[in-house]
């Protein structure tokens, strides 16, 4: 999926007549423990689930017990109210986190992760540019550091929208945006969607129905020792259209990000079309992470999921998802995050 000729790829491929190429899925097997483990500065997240095999029912974990270890110790962990677990352990860079789950008649399931260093932003530098008739603002992230090959980083964009009316009242807007790389209709031959690798992240998990995006960014994305992305840019269109084509009203929901159909417009209610407004700030926040292997691995074949189109048809083998716990499945990952003070966009003069 480098470009989107491939998107006109798959358009050609579906106006074809169907066809099918026959395998099979063994339908035998053990239920397994699956789990996804994060840990960052806050403390450790443990969400273990019941896996079935194909066609089998699913079922409760009976009897479950979930152990933590950094750097070779036992950490506390807690239940919680929703059925996961929870260690207020915050990781640092460098910590080794292993993770171990049992269950009654179940596999044990384990893995580990070693924890990222908090990326280190020097400067951020904030440019309003017009092309065309896209109106857009680049940010400039400079990091202490050129990335090398083989580091990894996440980046969440929330804008939080005050509106103020005539009558002394306001609403509060919320949402999340994702960052672009093209700013003119003659740069959309550049548009690649390995760009807009994204899964949706609440802090806790990863996958899930809202959305709450991080874009996975990697070496590739920088010149040098600076991430420069923009809001309002092209290539917002170019994804809204690829969300509107994607077939089946929730294909790819479990991945996040570039998901099937419209994406909303974030909390809070519809404003009152009587109610004239007076005045409207936008503050957007930014939080910037260093990743772990295991969390960029396991990230990128969920946002994978969402494009696995051929599949859905019949035309290819499923794509399955990679994961580093043995004995079961999902994945134990860390991440390490800097938040941004908070952004406001200067007027053009």
């Amino acid at each position: 999926m480098k470009k989107a000729l491939h998107i006109l790829l798959w358009g050609l491929l579906t106006s074809l007549p169907a066809c099918e190429i026959p395998f099979e899925l063994k339908q035998e097997g053990e239920p397994r423990i699956y789990l996804q483990c994060i840990g960052d500065g806050s403390g450790i997240y443990v969400n273990p689930t019941y896996a079935a095999p194909l066609a089998a029912s699913s079922a409760n974990l009976e009897h479950l017990s979930v152990q933590l270890q950094v750097n070779g110790s036992p950490v506390d962990v807690q239940q919680l109210n929703d059925g996961s677990y929870f260690s207020d352990t915050r990781l640092q860079g460098g910590d080794l986190l292993d993770v171990s789950v049992k269950a009654d008649g179940m596999a044990p399931a384990s893995g580990s992760t070693r924890a990222p260093s908090k990326p280190v932003v020097q400067d951020v530098q904030l440019k309003n540019m017009q092309v065309d008739t896209i109106k857009a603002t680049r940010i400039s992230l400079t990091l202490d550091h050129a990335p090398v090959e083989g580091e990894y980083f996440g980046i969440q964009i929330l804008a939080n929208t005050q509106i103020s009316y005539m009558d002394g009242t306001s609403q509060e807007f919320v949402t999340y945006l994702t960052p672009g790389y093209i700013l003119s209709v003659a740069e959309s031959g550049n548009f690649d969607l390995e760009d807009f690798v994204q899964v949706n992240f609440d802090g806790t998990v990863l996958g899930g129905k809202e959305f709450m995006p991080i874009t996975l960014i990697t070496q590739k994305q920088f010149e040098g020792n600076v991430y420069s992305f923009y809001l309002n840019s092209f290539d917002t269109s170019i994804l809204d259209n690829i969300r509107k084509s994607m077939p089946g009203g929730d294909t790819g929901v479990i991945g996040g990000g570039i998901i099937s159909g419209d994406i909303g417009t974030g909390t809070g209610d519809l404003p009152d079309p009587s109610n004239i407004p007076t005045g409207m700030e936008t503050l957007y926040y930014v939080s910037f992470s260093a990743l772990s292997a295991e969390f960029y691995n396991y990230a990128k074949t969920l946002y994978q999921s969402n494009f696995d189109f051929l599949s859905n048809m019949g035309l290819t083998p499923a794509n399955f998802t990679w994961s580093n716990v043995t004995g079961g499945l999902g994945f134990v990952g860390a991440l390490a995050t800097c938040r941004l003070d908070a952004i406001q966009i200067p007027e053009e003069s």
